[in-house]
Order: C-alpha cells, then sequence, then structure tokens
C-alpha cells in the first residue's frame, strides 16, 4: 500500500522528474553522467573516511573532530530515516551503485550538506566555499540523474540536512571551547564521552532475523555510523590520558621559502611518515579484517559490523598519532 501510494503521489515519487533530467543525453549525457558519478563519489562514506583522516592528520584535529560529529550523527539520522519510513528507490537502477537501503530521505544529499557545508563555514577561502556550494547544490540533481533517487528523496535529504547543520554548528559554536584542552581534562568531558559510547549501541536493538534486505541494508548504515562514533568518542577519550599535552593539537609545518629546500625536505618527510603509518593502521584494522570477515558466516552480522567500524575510528583517533609520537620523540607529529 505504501508504494503504491509513493507511485502515485507525482512528481515526488515518480520517474517523470528523472526522465527530465536526460533530455540533453544526446549532446551532453556523458559529461553529466561523469560529474554524477564524480558526486556519488564525493558524496559515499570511503571518501568521507579518508577526507576526515587527511584533515585529521595534515590539517586541523579540530576541524576533523568537528566533521566527524557531523557525519557519523548525520548518517545515524539519515539511516534511521530510512529505515522507518520504507520508501523504495526508483526501480530499476544501475547495479553499479550498489544501493540497496531504502531511499527516503537520500544519504548523499543529506551527508554532502553537512559535511562540505561544515568545511564552508570552516575554511574561509572563496574558492573553496564556491566548491562545496557547487557540490551541495549538483549533489541532488546527480542523484536524480543517476536514478537512485525520486525528486522527493533528495528534497527531504536537502531540508534534514540544512536543519542538522544548523543544529551541529549551534552546539559547536555554544559547547566546543576554542582551548580544546582545558576541556578534554573535565568530568564533563569523560562523562559525554561514556554516555556518547553507550548511545552508540542503542541502534543494535533494532536488529531481528525478520528483517527485510532494505531494512538490513538500512539498519546496517545505521551501525556503522554509530560504531565509528563510538569509536570516536573512546579514541578523544583515551587520547588525551596517554598524550602529552604538546600533541593534543598539530598540524603541517610550515612552508618557508628564505629556508630553501631543507624546509620542503622536512615538509615532505612528514607528509609520507603520517600517510605510511595511516596506510598501516588502516590495513592493520579495517582492510584486513574486512577481507577476512567476507569469508565467514559472520559477514552480514550487524553487531559484528558495529565492531569493526569502531575499532577502526578509533585506531583512526587514537592509536595514529600515538605511534607518531613514539618516532623519534614526535618530530612528525609536531608543528
Amino acid at each position: 500500500m505504501k508504494e503504491l501510494f509513493l507511485a502515485e503521489t507525482s512528481p515526488w515519487f515518480s520517474s517523470g522528474p528523472l526522465d527530465a533530467l536526460h533530455i540533453l543525453d544526446p549532446s551532453l549525457g556523458g559529461i553529466f553522467f561523469v560529474i554524477s558519478t564524480i558526486c556519488h563519489y564525493l558524496g559515499g562514506s570511503s571518501f568521507f573516511l579518508g577526507l576526515i583522516s587527511f584533515v585529521y592528520l595534515y590539517y586541523r584535529p579540530k576541524l576533523a573532530f568537528e566533521l566527524s560529529l557531523g557525519l557519523l550523527t548525520s548518517g545515524i539520522a539519515v539511516s534511521l530515516w530510512k529505515f522507518y519510513l520504507e520508501s523504495p528507490r526508483p526501480f530499476p537502477y544501475p547495479e553499479t551503485f550498489d544501493e540497496k537501503a531504502f531511499g527516503l530521505p537520500s544519504g548523499h544529499v543529506y551527508s554532502a550538506i553537512v559535511v562540505w557545508g561544515l568545511l564552508a563555514y570552516r575554511i574561509p577561502k572563496l574558492w573553496f566555499r564556491i566548491l562545496s556550494i557547487l557540490i551541495i547544490l549538483f549533489m541532488p540533481f546527480s542523484r536524480m540523474y543517476l536514478r537512485v533517487h525520486y525528486l522527493g528523496d533528495v528534497t527531504l535529504g536537502f531540508v534534514l540536512g540544512i536543519l542538522h547543520l544548523i543544529i551541529v554548528l549551534l552546539l559547536l559554536n555554544k559547547y566546543y571551547s576554542n582551548k580544546v584542552e582545558s576541556f578534554l581534562f573535565t568530568n564533563q568531558y569523560r562523562t559525554l564521552g561514556l554516555l556518547g559510547i553507550v548511545l552508540t549501541l542503542l541502534p543494535i536493538t533494532l536488529d531481528s532475523p525478520f528483517l527485510t534486505e532494505e531494512h538490513h541494508h538500512s539498519l546496517s548504515g545505521v551501525l556503522m555510523a554509530s560504531g565509528a562514533l563510538g569509536g570516536f568518542w573512546l579514541g578523544i577519550l583515551f587520547y588525551p590520558r596517554f598524550s602529552k599535552k604538546e600533541f593534543l593539537d598539530w598540524s603541517m609545518p610550515t612552508i618557508n621559502f628564505q629556508f630553501g629546500s631543507d624546509v620542503f625536505a622536512i615538509f615532505w618527510k612528514t607528509f609520507f611518515v603520517r600517510l605510511s603509518i595511516l596506510v598501516i593502521v588502516m590495513a592493520l584494522f579495517y582492510v584486513i579484517p574486512g577481507i577476512l570477515i567476507k569469508k565467514t558466516i559472520w559477514k552480514d552480522d550487524l553487531f559484528l559490523r558495529y565492531i569493526r567500524y569502531l575499532v577502526v575510528s578509533f585506531a583512526l583517533v587514537c592509536i595514529v598519532p600515538l605511534i607518531l609520537q613514539k618516532i623519534q620523540k614526535g618530530k612528525f607529529l609536531q608543528n
């Protein structure tokens, strides 16, 4: 009954707007497809994981924390919306993009607004803000062009993403102090960290052997995001306890042309040392376990998926910088 109602609610859940986007295919279809495919990956979890890792190790740890909170909370929220609204995607859609969860709201649109909106807010460079706005604006059209979402899916994703971004910015500006070090050693910080970890476990109660395939994949999205968020909380709970205060913030060495080639050598050596540690840790805690799990009967177990993302998130936040601290007394982690 619900699927019939959505199909008859034109144009929000019909193929009309999707077909209209392909009118120019004879002349510009190749360009639109390439741009839409790029947007598909720019709004995906793998890209965001790499982006946050890069920001964390090479730009500003504090901004990476903000991005993690924004991305992971939006991932939990959008997957829960999908789980309960039970709205089907357009059918048939290209199997290339392997979208098996429910469609309403669009997770790519929702998360893109939160992450790219937060980046545009925090990075005051005109060219970057223009790029971020273009990605946000084109994301809904790309999802419809690829026929993986209806107009209603992307519209609700856009509205909810804007609201989520506003809430995240309000909370960060109110509670996330500029002096992070002073907050990391308070009882309030420890309490919030432990509470955050406990809350991320709650979605596992929705698991059931009677879930449909769409429910299973939608709930899988919830548990991946909540597991990563739990690992994030766990990482920032433990890292200050094992780290020295001078390693609570870092960035890349500043390039000063007055000091010649030595500065470039230090910069690139720091870059590759950090990248090497990141690749090794991600391989040990994410890639290899994923390959091994796929060969077992637990490959679709949702709780194991939660644990996997909790571990890799904890490794990224805590283990990577702790290892870098041990290499030449933290030479490659200091500014």
